[in-house]
């Protein structure tokens, strides 16, 4: 390349260069929305969780919680009884697929059985009998509901419910409302009849420790003027029949007592 050549061709690279950087200077904005312009954009949809064990939830709120995660549900009873389950029974079983969810459930309260569908075993009335008020709220613990105690006496005055620490914590059980034994469904309330400690227990309820605060109570010694018995009668002798009512019937004969003979001995003169 000749001088003339060289000099010609570095001014119009010089000038490019000039041109290049006015178009820089004058696009502004335009050149940052055109470097910045957008691709192609790919939407991800999220696959549901699976919604976790849901035993020892209620039906609705478990049943809420599958549909949330794309899952079908179905709910029977989990006991032998094929009872319609119903929104606040309490989840005992469940068993999922891709698509579904089943539970097994049984009533608010109720306890779960060894397997689904085998009976509700439910607890049993423990013997109190003999035991302090405070031993017996806390044998008793969830199988029931309220647990009260009254005065076994009939005069005497006690109340309290579910307190082992109370003025009637140290009270003997005499009598309790459920029979030992009994089965406790759905918590029962129970009273229990106590005495205070180192009294002895009345032979059955409805007895008064002093027998004169009986109502009903009578006095031995006692003797009711209406009954129509006195002691004039009984010191009369009379036997209840006289001569004016006296017949002798067809033979004849004396009264009670004998006859009657207005002469003295030997005759009437």
């Amino acid at each position: 390349m000749t001088r003339g050549e060289k000099g010609w061709f570095s001014g119009v690279s010089a000038l490019a260069v000039v041109l290049l950087l006015l178009l820089l200077s004058s696009c502004g904005d335009d050149c940052e929305n055109v470097a910045a312009a957008p691709g192609a954009t790919v939407t991800v949809t999220a696959t549901p969780g699976r919604p976790g064990s849901q035993v020892g939830k209620n039906v609705d709120s478990a049943s809420e919680r599958a549909r949330q995660s794309g899952l079908s549900v179905s709910v029977h009873d989990a006991s032998n009884q094929d009872e319609a389950p119903g929104g606040d029974w309490t989840v005992c079983f469940e068993k999922a697929t891709l698509s579904k969810v089943d539970f097994a459930a049984v009533p608010d309260g109720a306890p779960c059985p060894k397997k689904d569908g085998q009976r509700i075993t439910w607890p049993k009335m423990p013997n109190v009998k003999g035991a302090t008020y405070a031993k017996a709220v806390e044998k008793l613990g969830d199988a029931v509901g309220e647990v009260a105690i009254e005065a076994a006496y009939e005069d005497e005055a006690a109340y309290d419910t579910d307190n082992e620490a109370g003025a009637y914590a140290n009270w003997k059980v005499c009598f309790q409302s459920v029979k030992a034994g009994t089965a406790l469904p759905y918590e029962p309330d129970v009273t229990l009849h106590a005495v205070e400690k180192g009294e002895a227990c009345p032979s059955s309820k409805g007895l008064y420790k002093d027998p004169t605060n009986d109502p009903d109570y009578v006095d031995p010694d006692h003797v009711d003027p209406d009954d129509g018995w006195s002691e004039d009668d009984s010191s009369s002798g009379d036997s209840g029949s006289s001569e004016e009512d006296y017949y002798p019937g067809d033979k004849g004969g004396c009264p009670p007592g004998g006859c009657y003979n207005p002469c003295p001995p030997g005759g009437c003169q």
